[in-house]
């Protein structure tokens, strides 16, 4: 980095000059590259969305640099790997703050993300926007430093339990989860709205993720003699599950939630996926986005990395582009108390997720959800509901 120093005696006047020639009058000018940390499962079990989330901040760097960067900077990415591990994801923390990135724009697992979050928050506060973690701790730790581009556990689990009442027609309903962060907060949550609406919930407990075989789990949830079994993991176990599903043919529906709608599932599961009695529910993910904007980054996104964006590619992306908005407003600064001012005050009408905004907590407001449904050969997801102000209605 270039650093000025007041020179004295003879040398005054070459540091004038020196000045002028770099255009600063106020020997402030810097020209070294904003160092932004992009941390998320970039090796392991969940790589697949880990690297789309990586590459979609690069090539959201990659377009703010070619629009003239920062103030004359350029921003770059320092990806770090926390392999949605809390030791990982802290370490991962540890090691961006000694490359000296100004903020983080990045996770996927919540079990990573909130030890992340806590690593900067000890560490002078320095602002972490996440793509894809959901878990409402994220964001209920009272830290100003904290940032969430998609919706909350506690919202899309009434959501998701809402579909499963209305349109699955179920009244008893087994959850499953895996024991994770997010997987465990979005189970409590969809187990709470369940009770509060009515529906009797026949069944509630873990898998563990990696497994083999799930075959036992299933059949001990049909002895509960469920409507519906809601899953609240990972796509690796619920293309895993959708198989087992398929060959065992129990009496209830399987719903998966938005962690189970990544491209990647349709390698597990393969035509399993289209069986008449699955469905998943989430958030409109990148895949379910129609707007010039995300036909653009999609375009772009294949062009660059030879495949199709991943789930939260396109949240990743605009929390690139709200850091950006945040710095060119607030001239450049890049200190963390004036950095989460900026971001707190950040409104984007056009993103490509829909209009950004930050609530006192760092939440957006939260989106409209999906269900969908495998459909071809190969699969392929579409829309078969949209729930929009409380209500879901058939898609079109």
């Amino acid at each position: 980095m270039f650093s000025r120093r007041l020179l004295a005696g003879s040398m005054a006047a070459g540091a004038a000059m020196l000045l002028g020639a770099c255009g600063g009058g106020t020997g402030n000018t810097n020209t070294s590259p904003i160092l932004v940390g992009i941390t998320g499962p970039f090796t392991g079990a969940y790589a697949d969305p880990g690297i789309a989330i990586r590459n979609a901040g690069e090539l959201a760097i990659s377009d703010i640099n070619a629009a003239g960067g920062i103030n004359g900077r350029k921003l770059q990415a320092v990806p770090e790997d926390d392999a949605c591990d809390a030791q990982q994801g802290t370490q991962a923390a540890e090691k961006l703050l000694t490359e000296k990135i100004v903020a983080i724009v990045g996770g996927y697992c919540s079990g990573a993300s909130i030890p992340e979050s806590d690593i900067l928050h000890r560490s002078g506060d320095l602002p972490f926007i996440t793509a894809a973690s959901s878990n409402p701790k994220f964001t209920e730790q009272g830290y100003d430093n904290v940032f969430r581009m998609v919706s909350r556990d506690d919202a899309e689990g009434p959501a998701d339990v809402s579909f499963i009442k209305q349109f699955l027609k179920a009244s008893r309903i087994a959850i499953m989860h895996d024991n994770t962060t997010y997987a465990k907060g979005l189970a409590d949550s969809a187990k709470q709205a369940a009770q509060a609406s009515g529906m009797t919930v026949t069944y509630f407990d873990a898998i563990t993720p990696g497994q083999k075989d799930y075959t036992a789990a299933l059949v001990k949830v049909g002895t509960g003699n469920p409507d519906a079994l809601f899953y609240t993991g990972y796509y690796p176990e619920f293309g895993l599950l959708a198989k087992e599903y398929v060959s065992l043919s129990p009496s209830y529906k399987l719903d998966g939630d938005s962690a189970d709608v990544d491209p990647s599932v349709i390698k597990v599961a393969g035509a399993a996926l289209t069986n008449p009695g699955i469905t998943i529910t989430t958030l409109p993910t990148t895949e379910f986005i129609h707007n010039a904007k995300n036909d653009k980054f999609t375009s772009e996104y294949q062009s660059k990395y030879g495949g199709a964006p991943g789930d939260y590619s396109s949240y990743e992306y605009d929390g690139m582009m709200a850091l950006a908005q945040a710095l060119k407003n607030d001239g450049g600064k890049t200190d963390a108390k004036s950095l989460n001012a900026a971001i707190h005050a950040v409104k984007i009408s056009d993103g490509i997720t829909g209009s950004i905004a930050f609530d006192n907590k760092g939440d957006r407001p939260a989106p409209e959800f999906l269900a969908v449904h495998a459909v071809g050969n190969p699969p392929a997801f579409q829309p078969i509901a949209i729930r929009q102000n409380g209500t879901w209605v058939a898609s079109s």
